[in-house]
């Protein structure tokens, strides 16, 4: 491969990268909202008084949400190991032209995965499963 079609290609990944990492804050930023919906749904069925119908309705909404979050920590994840990997072929295929520092520098931070971001994610998700759900089954205000 030559050293234009190297350099075309290397840029082509960056700008698919880029554009998935636009689309994954907007469904992150919906996940925040879901979440906030799931604890607002809470709090209201407890100022209410719900029944146990409507707590288990409440409750399935809230793993919903949680479980979709988990979707998307997921795909965010594999956008980056999927993008190194991308990264990688594109090195091997180009034989002796070597890729760009930045390029090299991703591949060297996804080799191992992500662990900080994976830990951090399910983090914020399940406590903000927690927020919703238990104070619809607990008294929360002992």
């Amino acid at each position: 491969m030559d050293l234009l079609t190297s350099v075309n290609y290397e840029l082509e990944l960056w700008s698919l990268f880029a554009s998935s990492r636009g689309a994954n804050a907007t469904l992150f930023l919906a996940m925040v909202i879901a979440v906030w919906i799931a604890a607002r749904f809470s709090s209201v069925m407890i100022d209410k008084g719900a029944n146990t119908v409507a707590k288990i309705i409440g409750t399935a909404f809230a793993v919903s949400v949680f479980l979709l979050a988990l979707n998307l920590g997921n795909t965010v994840g594999g956008t980056f190991d999927g993008h190194a990997m991308a990264l990688s072929a594109l090195d091997v295929a180009n034989g002796d032209i070597d890729l760009g520092a930045g390029s090299q520098a991703f591949i060297a931070s996804n080799a191992e995965g992500n662990m900080l971001g994976s830990i951090a994610i399910r983090m914020f998700f399940i406590s903000a499963l927690l927020i919703a759900v238990l104070p619809l089954w607990f008294n929360t205000k002992d």
